[in-house]
C-alpha cells in the first residue's frame, strides 16, 4: 500500500515535534555538525518556491537564545541582502493577537534582506533592528543553509516584557514576488521551550596557551589607526598585553612608523619588528623580517617572512590582508583571484616576491571583508580562481597539493563566532575576519575570538582587562592563533604525510528525490561506497573498488540495486577504504 506524501509528511510531523522540545549548545558560526543532533521540525515541499525553495527547519534553544536553522533545495543565498525573506514569529501561540499571517498572529516580523522588523503588539506596529533582537546570523557569506539567533529576552519574544516565552510558532514566507511558506498548510511551525531542560553554558576558552612554546598570532583590525588613539590606547594595552602575542597583523593602520615604538612600550625588554604595505597593513613580530613584499597590486595583501628556525625549525610567512568591503563583490573577487595567481606561481615556479622555501609554514590572516559571494573564500581556500582567462588556472594551495584549512573560531565565552559588530549599524554582527592556515606543515594549537563583554568579573580581574575593552577599542574582535610546527604533519622532506579521508554530511538532509555525497580524500586510495539500512542490510553499492585521490562526489536517488523505490526511513552511508570506515546518517522521505 502506499502512503500519500501529504499523509507521510504529517505523520513524520507529528514524530519529529515530539523530539524537538529540548534545548541543544548551538554556536553560531556557520558550521551545522551542532544541529546533527536537533530533530527536522518540519520538511517543505520541493519546487513549490519561485525565488526561495525552502526545505528543512529545526527549532532549538538554550538559557538566553531562540535558534532557528533552515536550509533550502536549490541555489546559494545572502540572507542579509538581495532578498525579500520573512520570518514570522509567534510569541504566545495566539492567532488572535500580533499580524495575522498564513494561520499565525505574529507578535514578529523580520525582512532579512531588508535588515529591518517589526513588533505587532495590541494593535501597534513598532519598527525593530537587529540589536533590538540580538540577532546573530551565519553564515555571512552565500550560502544554501543558515542558523539564526534570536534573544529569548527581545521585546517582541517577551512581548514588552510581559512573559517569559515557552512557546509559540514560526512562519518562513518566500516574500514579495514568492509563493512558498514554510510550512506548506497554514498554522505554523510549532516550538516549545523548557525552562528546566537546558544545555549547560559553554566551557570558557581560557586565553593562555595551552603549550608554552606554541607562536601566537593575533590578527586585529584596530579601526582607523585606534591603537595610536589616545581615547582608545589603554583598550588596546590591556588586550595585546592579555594576549601576549609573538606576532601582531593590524589591519587598517597606514601610521606604520610609530606603532612598532607603541608596541614596544608595552612589552620592555622585547625587541619587536615591523614590517608594512603603503596602505593600512602592519605585521609586527618578536621575530626578526626576513623579507616583505606586497602580494597584488592594490596593496591589499601583504607577505612578511619571520625568523622562526630557532623557535619552530623553519622560518613562518604570514600573510595579512585587508580586502574591499562591502558591495564591492566584484572588486574583492579580483582581489583574490590575483592573490591566488601570485602564491600558485611562487609555489609552484618560485616566482616570488623573494625566495622561499619548498614547505615554509604559512597562514593567511586578515579582515576580508566577506560579505557576499562565498566564492571569494573558496578561492583562497582551495584555490579555485573565477577569472581564469585573466589570472590562470586553479590550483590546491597548501605544500601537499590540499586545500588550506579555514578555521572557525568561536568567541573564548561565548558560542558565537562573529568578528565584527556594530549596533548602530542594520547589518546584523559577522564574521569578516579569517583565518586559514597551511596544515601540511602547521599543527593549530589554541583559536578563539576575544569579546570582554561575554566574560564574568572573576576572569576580566584574573587578566586584568574590563569588561568593554573590545568593544571600545574597534568594532572588529580580535582573532587569536596558536601555531606550532610539527614535522609529522604534512611533509617528511618531499614526501606527504598520510592525512585522513572526510566523508561529508549528505545534502539536502533529509531528502525527498536526490541527495549528493561529497568525500576528499588526500591521498590515492581505493573506496568501496554502500548504503545499508537500518537493519545492516545492503540497500546499494554506489562504487566499488574505485580508485581516486582528491574531491569525490556522487549521488544516491534512493533506489536499491533492482532500481525501485525504497521506503521512508534511515540509512547510512558507508565508505570502506583500504586503512579506515567512513559512516554518515542520512533521512530518506518519500
Amino acid at each position: 500500500m502506499r502512503i500519500s506524501k501529504g499523509l507521510k509528511r504529517t505523520v513524520l510531523s507529528s514524530f519529529i515535534f515530539s523530539l524537538v522540545f529540548s534545548g541543544h549548545p548551538i554556536s553560531i558560526d556557520g558550521l551545522f555538525n551542532d544541529w546533527d543532533d536537533v530533530p527536522v521540525s518540519n520538511i517543505d515541499t520541493e519546487g513549490d518556491g519561485v525565488n526561495a525553495d525552502f526545505s528543512v527547519l529545526k527549532v532549538t534553544y538554550d538559557a538566553e537564545f531562540l535558534f532557528i536553522y533552515f536550509n533550502m533545495y536549490d541555489g546559494e543565498f545572502l540572507l542579509q541582502d538581495w532578498n525579500s525573506y520573512h520570518l514570522f514569529i509567534d510569541a504566545d501561540n495566539d492567532i488572535s493577537t500580533g499580524f495575522e499571517i498564513h494561520g499565525i498572529g505574529a507578535e514578529l516580523s523580520w525582512t532579512f534582506g531588508e535588515r529591518s522588523g517589526i513588533q505587532y503588539l495590541n494593535n501597534q506596529q513598532l519598527d525593530i533592528g537587529q540589536n533590538d533582537l540580538t540577532l546573530r546570523i551565519a553564515p555571512t557569506v552565500t550560502s544554501s543553509e543558515f542558523e539564526i539567533a534570536i534573544s529569548r529576552n527581545s521585546t517582541p519574544l517577551t512581548m514588552n516584557n510581559s512573559q517569559i516565552i515557552t512557546q509559540g510558532k514560526i512562519v518562513l514566507y518566500e516574500g514579495e514576488g514568492g509563493s512558498d511558506f514554510l510550512p506548506d498548510g497554514e498554522g505554523g511551525v510549532s516550538f516549545t521551550i523548557e525552562l528546566n531542560d537546558m544545555p549547560p553554558s559553554p566551557q570558557p576558552i581560557m586565553l593562555d596557551r595551552l603549550h608554552e612554546d606554541d607562536v601566537r598570532i593575533v590578527s586585529y583590525n584596530t579601526l582607523n589607526e585606534g591603537i595610536l588613539d589616545e581615547d582608545r590606547q589603554d583598550h588596546f594595552k590591556r588586550i595585546i598585553q592579555t594576549l601576549s602575542p609573538d606576532v601582531i597583523a593590524l589591519q587598517e593602520h597606514s601610521e606604520w612608523d610609530e606603532i612598532d615604538q607603541v608596541i614596544q612600550s608595552w612589552f620592555p625588554g622585547v625587541q619587536w619588528y615591523a614590517s608594512w604595505t603603503y596602505r593600512d597593513l602592519v605585521v609586527l613580530s618578536r621575530f626578526q623580517i626576513i623579507s616583505d613584499a606586497s602580494m597584488i597590486n592594490s596593496d591589499r595583501s601583504m607577505v612578511a617572512l619571520l625568523d622562526t628556525e630557532n623557535e619552530l625549525g623553519k622560518n613562518l610567512l604570514v600573510f595579512n590582508s585587508h580586502l574591499s568591503c562591502c558591495a564591492n563583490n566584484e572588486e574583492r573577487q579580483q582581489q583574490v583571484d590575483e592573490f591566488a595567481s601570485s602564491w600558485r606561481d611562487w609555489m609552484q615556479n618560485g616566482e616570488g616576491p623573494f625566495e622561499l622555501e619548498d614547505s615554509t609554514p604559512f597562514i593567511h590572516v586578515g579582515d576580508f571583508n566577506y560579505v557576499g559571494y562565498r566564492q571569494q573564500v573558496e578561492t583562497i581556500r582551495v584555490g579555485d580562481i573565477l577569472d581564469e582567462n585573466q589570472y590562470g588556472t586553479d590550483f590546491l594551495p597548501d605544500w601537499d597539493s590540499t586545500a588550506i584549512v579555514e578555521l572557525y573560531p568561536r568567541q573564548s565565552h561565548k558560542r558565537m563566532g562573529y568578528t565584527w559588530r556594530s549596533d548602530g549599524s542594520s547589518f546584523n554582527p559577522g564574521k569578516l575576519d579569517y583565518i586559514f592556515y597551511s596544515d601540511a606543515t602547521i599543527d593549530s594549537g589554541k583559536n578563539y575570538i576575544l569579546n570582554t563583554l561575554a566574560m564574568d568579573n572573576n576572569l576580566l580581574d584574573y587578566y586584568g582587562l574590563e569588561w568593554n575593552d573590545t568593544q571600545e577599542a574597534s568594532d572588529h574582535l580580535p582573532l587569536v592563533f596558536d601555531i606550532v610546527i610539527n614535522f609529522d604533519v604534512g611533509h617528511n622532506g618531499d614526501i606527504p604525510i598520510i592525512q585522513s579521508p572526510i566523508l561529508y554530511s549528505n545534502y539536502p538532509n533529509p531528502f525527498n528525490s536526490i541527495t549528493k555525497i561529497k568525500l576528499y580524500f588526500p591521498y590515492l586510495i581505493n573506496l568501496e561506497l554502500i548504503i545499508i539500512d537500518l537493519s545492516g542490510k545492503v540497500v546499494k553499492k554506489l562504487s566499488k573498488k574505485t580508485s581516486v585521490v582528491g574531491s569525490y562526489n556522487t549521488f544516491w536517488d534512493g533506489t536499491n540495486e533492482s532500481g525501485v523505490y525504497m521506503p521512508s526511513g534511515i540509512y547510512f552511508i558507508y565508505v570502506n577504504t583500504d586503512k579506515i570506515t567512513l559512516k554518515k546518517k542520512m533521512i530518506l522521505l518519500k
